[in-house]
């Protein structure tokens, strides 16, 4: 451990990701960090033409869902046009001469938040954050009735250096017809850890981040946020069900709300420390694979939020090791503090 004045140089160990951490704080210190001002997106459209505002529906693909008010569309889900994967196509492998290939079938959708072309995410109230984690829940059981998908991927670019392409704020939701390798052993993982502790192992982790103290950020009845004690980015926060929840379409309408209010809370904290930092958001729920009764008992739902302030460079590339520049008890208190 190498302490810079009184800044700490150290690794930490996640248990989830089972992978080393190097938390430099010092790095911090560089030019260009915490730039906080509006993005200019790559590939912006001039904001009277965005297909995603009220009134332009017809310049978006047929409309998959929406949720609506007062005869006006509040949210809605279509299919992406600009789409990685075709619902259309059959899942077929097939072999190219000495190697593998699979048809790239699938879902690709966007979710349209909002109507309103300027408003963010750190702007919605309640009502917004409502329609929005409803419309995904509905996606989430509306896709599991296709036997042919293993797996949901449900995330949110915000800002260029995040990857959005488009201002207006929307997500995306792609389906799978198996699970990444990734998401393969991150579940044996953890049945393996249920089946030796017969605790799910984000539970523990959250009540190893409780005793602890130092990174929670708040927390009410159903859910709990907090920046992770071996965190990947600065300013990392995860969201995690207390309940044995591990999917949105296990949720009631108190579990929506519960989520709706402390995401609301998380993200008023996140623009008054950030600003208009970008960021992705992850929103994980148990894959369709071999979901059932027992799922709950090992997997957690969670959401994680990771800013996009430091960008990975040589040494990330060739030790598989992530460097984060912000301590996770630091960037906790900022946002407490907002």
């Amino acid at each position: 451990m190498v302490y810079l004045g009184d800044i700490v140089s150290e690794f930490r160990y996640c248990k989830l990701r089972r992978e080393w951490t190097l938390f430099a704080p010092e790095r911090l210190k560089r030019p260009k960090y915490l730039n906080n001002k509006k993005e200019a997106y790559l590939g912006e459209i001039i904001h009277e033409k965005c297909p995603f505002d009220m009134g332009r529906e017809e310049f978006t693909p047929n409309e998959i869902t929406r949720i609506s008010q007062d005869g006006k569309w509040k949210c809605r889900v279509v299919p992406n046009l600009y789409n990685a994967l075709s619902i259309e196509t059959q899942p077929v492998s097939k072999r190219d001469g000495y190697f593998e290939k699979f048809n790239g079938f699938g879902a690709h959708e966007v979710v349209i938040e909002t109507p309103n072309h300027d408003k963010q995410i750190w702007d919605y109230d309640y009502n917004d954050l409502a329609n929005y984690f409803t419309i995904i829940q509905e996606r989430v059981v509306n896709l599991k009735r296709d036997s042919r998908f293993a797996f949901i991927s449900i995330f949110k670019n915000q800002g260029e250096e995040a990857g959005a392409s488009i201002s207006h704020s929307h997500s995306q939701i792609m389906a799978l017809p198996f699970l990444p390798k990734k998401i393969k052993e991150e579940i044996e993982y953890k049945k393996s850890y249920y089946s030796e502790h017969k605790r799910a192992l984000l539970d523990d982790l959250v009540y190893e981040e409780q005793g602890y103290g130092k990174n929670i950020i708040s927390q009410n009845s159903e859910f709990i946020i907090y920046c992770p004690y071996a965190s990947i980015f600065p300013f990392e926060v995860k969201i995690v069900a207390k309940k044995k929840l591990s999917s949105l379409s296990e949720f009631s309408k108190s579990d929506i709300s519960a989520l709706c209010d402390i995401t609301k809370e998380f993200f008023n904290k996140y623009y008054k420390a950030l600003g208009e930092v970008a960021f992705n958001m992850i929103i994980n729920n148990a894959p369709y694979e071999e979901y059932s009764e027992k799922t709950k008992e090992y997997y957690r739902f969670n959401i994680e939020i990771e800013p996009r302030i430091y960008k990975i460079a040589g040494f990330e590339i060739n030790s598989l090791m992530n460097v984060n520049v912000m301590l996770p008890e630091t960037a906790a208190k900022i946002y407490k503090d907002n």
